[in-house]
């Protein structure tokens, strides 16, 4: 049991967040109007917003390529044996925790790893930002190209979509919100809302 994380259980709680993924939507988006506002940011999500009140990060090749960047973040979550971060257990791929101390699933992306530790923090409004799951031509990121993700419309986001469906299908009955702030996103399990109406609930 993972006694660590256990200072985060219930500490938002009622509260509202966004969830800051990486798709190409990002791009589209005045980030400025975050300021005040909580943010979970994900992997490279710190490239274009590098002071989330948190981070959420699995890969180990990110550690090797933006560790500066990572540490500078005043918390990061990840899974243990980790280079640095606030680790947690993984159980397995395919699940849903509600006690982290008991560890996490990581649902195949980061983005249903993000949404465990949102719930355990006691945020009752959850709005996902970037949250694609497609590329769109030769893009793969808001950033642009990364020839990791290229093959993903096949390989990976079936399966993504497949667990962040079961997280929508598993709160559906709480007094748990989220929403989906990409317009152009494959993951139709949680609500579309725009980015404009989202920050109205901050």
């Amino acid at each position: 049991m993972n006694r660590e994380i256990g200072k985060f259980r219930n500490i938002h709680p009622g509260g509202s967040v966004f969830v800051m993924a990486s798709g190409v939507s990002l791009s589209q988006l005045d980030l400025s109007k975050l300021k005040g506002k909580m943010v979970i940011g994900l992997n490279r999500s710190v490239l274009i917003y590098p002071n989330p009140n948190y981070h959420c990060v699995m890969d180990l090749r990110l550690f090797k390529q933006y560790s500066e960047l990572l540490e500078s973040v005043p918390e990061l979550f990840t899974f243990k044996d980790r280079p640095f971060g606030t680790e947690l257990e993984l159980i397995a791929a395919e699940g849903f925790s509600w006690n982290l101390e008991n560890g996490i699933y990581s649902g195949y992306t980061v983005s249903y790893f993000a949404l465990q530790i949102a719930v355990f923090m006691g945020f009752k409004n959850i709005f996902y930002l970037g949250l694609d799951l497609k590329n769109v031509g030769e893009k793969t990121h808001f950033f642009g190209h990364d020839f990791h993700s290229a093959n993903h419309d096949r390989t990976e986001f079936p399966k993504m979509i497949k667990m962040m469906e079961y997280g929508a299908e598993t709160l559906r009955d709480s007094r748990i919100k989220v929403y989906n702030c990409s317009p152009i996103s494959q993951l139709k399990g949680f609500p579309f809302m725009s980015y404009e109406e989202a920050l109205v609930y901050f």
